[in-house]
């Protein structure tokens, strides 16, 4: 719902707010007072591309900003990108456009600063704008298909629901699918590489723990003679075996020298204690580095089994991140890794699968898409003419085109058709898209009569309508009037018209005129009370200002239409 409109310094409107209420808001005004400023300043909002010269002479920029409350329903019609990036949420939000003299243009969403198209995006999913031959959504086949669904009920719904499930999940299975085949040759590389690196560690058969005992060896074996030599002479020295002198004879001596003196002197006992103590631990030794020689081997082919294992740690840590203990780690990750790329074909055709049967299925419901929309269409189109008929255009034709196609390449989120809505306005005419219809007031007329025949099956929402009154009066204008009043009752309409019969209607008036200001002219909007909106009325049937008679014919004009009873 479009809640308040602020225009400042655009064109003759210098400071202009609008605050517009649910229902039925009717905008009036002298011929050139300055409607179709209003209209324009909501185009521009709605990302009609902007000309020369809109910025009025009192600063350098003209400013137009919207306060919109949106629904649940709007959010969910407004692409999932904009809401997004503009951070939209159930509630109001505020779309600004500032025009700039140099010919700079500046789009916001309330503190987000937005290119055009997303301004158009966001607003034109919210309000529908009909007037000055630019009808935007009425003449998308999109909205045009949109329109045909909310006609079929609850059974279209539904079936459109389901469709839309199968092709997200066709659309997901595709882009997984294409990231899947584009790396296929990749990972096909990365493959072989890992299954040679694999089938290296695996029969290097690396440990931490080996690595350690094989070096702990290695310098055993590659000192062997040297151990053997010097444990040798050691332990000769210690003992002779050959009855020479040596160390523990002379220990045992010493010994025996001081031994007849122990109790003697205090100080002295200890000495003889230790080298008795001394001569003990020598045999043990001596004993031990005897007997040692029996522990090592001198073995040149083990040292060089060994070396050459040990070569191999050396060579796979170079290889793989430094240590045997990356190694090893590198061997885990490469081997998970495998299996990995190994189970990707089998995913890949997994995909395969889901995409065929979800394309499979999405197909089929958009067949049954179809035969609903078919139906539903020659339902709506006499629907429409009945509309029309009630709005002054017995001899208009109005027909819905269900074109179908049965090339998966043409299925798209809302099914395999394009709806065109087609209409002659006149006898003997064949009937021609909405876009090719050139009156403003037919296309007004045409989209008053489809939102009449789909009242109550779709969303609310706010449309500004222009022209259309255009080439209607009397009876006529009141059916005009009718329909409005109907139509409000579950939208907020937004009305230009020079009609009384329409602005009876209003559930708010609002004056637009033009008056003088210094050496220029401005344009002004306001909202009229009771007593001002009577005498609008007065003046838009013809009379005179303060004329009692033409007061007194307004006053019942707004009586009758609020009692049902115009004609």
């Amino acid at each position: 719902m479009l809640r308040s409109l602020a225009i400042r310094n655009f064109v003759l409107i210098e400071d202009a707010t609008v605050d517009f209420v649910e229902g039925l808001n009717i905008l009036s005004g002298e011929t050139g007072a300055g409607k179709t400023l209003l209209t324009q300043a909501l185009e521009l909002l709605l990302g009609e591309r902007a000309g020369e010269g809109l910025v009025g002479s009192a600063g350098d920029d003209a400013v137009i900003q919207a306060e919109i409350d949106l629904s649940e329903a709007d959010i969910e019609a407004i692409p999932e990108s904009v809401v997004d990036l503009a951070g939209l949420r159930e509630g109001q939000v505020l779309a600004t456009r500032r025009l700039s003299k140099k010919g700079r243009n500046r789009c916001y969403l309330n503190d987000t600063a937005v290119n055009l198209r997303t301004l158009q995006e966001a607003l034109g999913r919210v309000i529908s704008f009909s007037g000055q031959h630019e009808h935007r959504r009425l003449v998308e086949s999109k909205y045009q298909r949109n329109m045909l669904d909310a006609f079929s009920g609850d059974g279209g719904k539904k079936t459109l629901q389901g469709y839309r499930r199968f092709w997200e999940d066709v659309r997901s299975a595709a882009r997984e699918l294409e990231t899947a085949q584009e790396g296929r040759r990749e990972r096909k590389r990365e493959s072989e590489l890992l299954q040679f690196q694999v089938q290296e560690l695996s029969s290097a058969q690396l440990s931490v723990e080996e690595e350690e005992s094989l070096l702990r060896e290695q310098r055993r074996l590659s000192r062997a003679e040297e151990l053997l030599r010097a444990t040798a002479e050691a332990a000769t020295i210690l003992r002779s075996e050959e009855h020479g002198p040596d160390v523990i004879q002379g220990i045992a001596d010493a010994h025996t020298r001081v031994a007849a003196l122990e109790g003697v002197h205090d100080g002295l006992d200890q000495a003889i204690a230790d080298l008795a103590e001394c001569t003990y631990v020598m045999e043990d030794v001596a004993r031990r580095l005897h007997s040692f020689s029996d522990t090592v081997q001198v073995d040149p082919a083990r040292l060089e089994e060994v070396d050459s294992r040990l070569g191999t740690f050396v060579e796979m840590a170079r290889k793989y991140g430094g240590t045997v203990e990356a190694a090893v780690s590198y061997l885990e990750k490469s081997s998970a890794r495998l299996h990995q790329l190994e189970t990707a074909e089998e995913d890949l055709e997994g995909l395969r699968n889901r995409h065929r049967e979800s394309s499979e299925a999405a197909s089929t419901v958009a067949s049954e898409l179809t035969e609903i929309r078919t139906a539903s269409a020659a339902v709506l189109e006499k629907a429409v003419k009945m509309q029309l008929e009630d709005l002054g255009m017995p001899d208009a034709a109005f027909c819905v085109q269900v074109l179908s196609s049965n090339d998966w390449a043409d299925l798209g989120e809302g099914g395999a058709d394009k709806v065109e809505f087609r209409m002659s306005a006149n006898r003997g005419q064949d009937p021609k898209s909405l876009a090719r219809v050139g009156s403003g007031g037919e296309l007004s007329r045409a989209l008053l009569a489809l939102k009449a025949a789909l009242a109550g099956l779709e969303r609310s929402e706010t449309m500004v309508l222009d022209e259309i009154d255009a080439g209607v009066g009397g009876r006529i204008a009141s059916a005009v009037g009718r329909k409005l009043h109907e139509l409000a009752e579950n939208n907020q309409l937004i009305v230009v018209t020079h009609l009384p019969q329409l602005a009876a209607f209003a559930a708010t008036h609002y004056l637009i005129e033009k008056t003088p200001d210094g050496d220029g002219t401005v344009t002004r909007l306001r909202r009229l009370d009771e007593r001002e909106s009577l005498e609008e009325l007065s003046r838009m049937m013809g009379g005179e200002p303060g004329e009692v008679g033409a007061l007194a014919h307004a006053r019942e004009l707004r009586d009758r239409a609020a009692s049902g009873l115009i004609d």
